[in-house]
């Protein structure tokens, strides 16, 4: 009996003991889990910097064996060359985002993708080519509600120092809108467009232009123009397709109004374009673009339109064009319509 009570005794004289011995370990565990919070939530913060500045983020290369080589974008050529030489190296570690940036090509894919720049060039449609123009185009426009509107320009690009170009245009405008006392027209010269860009980057494969687009308030109706001073920037894309044989161009510009008539409403325009360049058989050139427009000042009032461009070179740097399009939602917004039809002839010219 007396064994018996000291068993029965000696958990209830431990207790406090192990009481305070499991508060210890509970104390010493949450300590532990709080460092171990802070130190995810360290690494948390620190994950998005390596992913911005990590080149494998970027989609580039990662090889700690060799050293890294950079070279200017205005030297294609060099580019080609190193580009070459890996290739023919050892294989290439699979990066994270392969689809974004310039693609490893095959020395035949580059060749092709070479030759159809240099075509692009030659006929005027490729946006990052560094080349001169001399353009006419005319357009007739058919707007909702019956409105018609003929719209003819005239542009000029200047290349200077392979990596730049100035680019002008001027419009003539003729619109006509019916009213109740019969179809009042309207004709005169509209806002003059003046363009800056750069090509920061150029390999056969990809390129990349950037820019600042201007416009003049030179209308000599209000009714032919914006009636403001705007500015704004614009990048232009082109990018090989090997499966396709064709360029695929992006560009993106925003317009905004920085002076003028204050009676005239503000300007945000933001504008996206997306377009598969081809080339048929040396000759020929179709284009198939998609046209999307943001108007910020009308309650983000978008607007759509399809086009398809079909062209020809006619001799030397000489070529037409027509290209017919049709608006997909907000044909009553600036720069859409129901439908359309344009035309043109131009002149290109190697850079100075």
């Amino acid at each position: 009996m007396a064994k018996l009570a000291n068993i029965a005794v000696l958990p209830v004289l431990k207790e406090p003991f192990a009481i305070r011995y499991h508060s210890q370990m509970l104390h010493q565990v949450k300590d532990l889990s709080c460092s171990l919070a802070t130190a995810c939530g360290g690494l948390i913060a620190i994950i998005p910097l390596l992913t911005v500045y990590s080149p494998l983020a970027l989609g580039q290369q990662s090889v700690p064996k060799q050293p890294v080589r950079s070279e200017p974008a205005s030297a294609p050529q060099t580019e080609i060359n190193d580009s070459a030489e890996e290739h023919d190296g050892p294989a290439r570690e699979r990066r994270i985002f392969p689809r974004l940036g310039p693609q490893h090509l095959t020395s035949e894919q580059r060749e092709e993708a070479e030759h159809l720049r240099q075509q692009a060039a030659k006929f005027g449609t490729d946006p990052t080519a560094i080349v001169g123009r001399v353009q006419f185009t005319s357009q007739y426009i058919d707007a909702p509600e019956g409105g018609r509107v003929l719209f003819g320009a005239g542009r000029v690009d200047l290349p200077f120092q392979r990596n730049y170009v100035l680019s002008i245009s001027a419009p003539y405008v003729s619109t006509s809108i019916p009213g109740r006392s019969g179809t009042m027209t309207t004709q005169g010269f509209g806002d003059l467009s003046i363009l800056t860009a750069w090509r920061a980057y150029n390999t056969p494969e990809y390129a990349v232009l950037l820019g600042v687009i201007t416009t003049l308030p030179t209308a000599e109706d209000a009714r032919l123009g914006l009636g403001r001073y705007t500015v704004g920037p614009t990048i232009a894309t082109a990018r090989f397709l090997p499966r396709w044989k064709s360029l695929l161009i992006g560009s993106i510009t925003q317009q905004i109004s920085v002076a003028g008539d204050s009676v005239r409403n503000p300007v945000n325009l933001s504008r996206a374009v997306v377009q598969v360049n081809t080339i048929w058989a040396d000759k020929w050139w179709t284009i198939a673009q998609a046209a999307w427009q943001v108007d910020w000042e009308r309650s983000t009032a978008g607007s759509m339109v399809l086009e398809l461009e079909v062209g020809r070179n006619v001799v030397g740097k000489l070529g037409v064009f027509v290209r017919p399009g049709i608006g997909i939602f907000g044909q009553n917004l600036r720069g859409a319509y129901d439908w359309n039809i344009e035309g043109g002839i131009r002149y290109m010219f190697p850079s100075f």
